[in-house]
């Protein structure tokens, strides 16, 4: 009986330490706007050039389509075991992005890039894995 009952509390503490983030803080505003986010990717489907992400050895490197005007580009690398590590970075109009690889700790990112040709919203999904 008391080698059960310690099995019980071991694995309430256990369970208890455990990091359980969420994917995002505002989780219900996101699923509000998931229609918008539904067009995004459709729209990203259409187009001819993709962006391209490429990795060496010191960077992430994320070239944009070279025909199209491109603005308002967000890029967003989450962690999913880990929203401390989630990162944002914002661009103007530029058509290739170099991310440091130093900045980033080893694992798998969800990377949401987001951006704008002719108004139109446009987000593309990857998922990547940072050696």
């Amino acid at each position: 009986m008391a080698a059960f009952m310690s099995f019980i509390l071991f694995m309430v503490f256990t369970l208890l330490s455990k990091n359980t983030d969420l994917e995002s803080e505002d989780y219900y505003k996101k699923e509000i706007e998931y229609e918008q986010e539904m067009n995004a990717l459709s729209n990203a489907s259409r187009l001819k050039e993709k962006v391209s992400i490429n990795s060496n050895n010191e960077y992430l490197v994320l070239q944009f389509p070279t025909k199209e005007k491109i603005s308002n580009i967000e890029i967003e690398l989450f962690r999913p075991d880990n929203e401390k590590d989630d990162q944002t970075i914002s661009e103007n109009t530029s058509k290739t992005i170099m991310i440091a690889k130093n900045k980033l700790k080893k694992g798998r990112y969800n990377i949401a890039i987001n951006y704008q040709i002719k108004g139109e919203k446009i987000l593309q999904k990857e998922e990547l894995m940072i050696d």
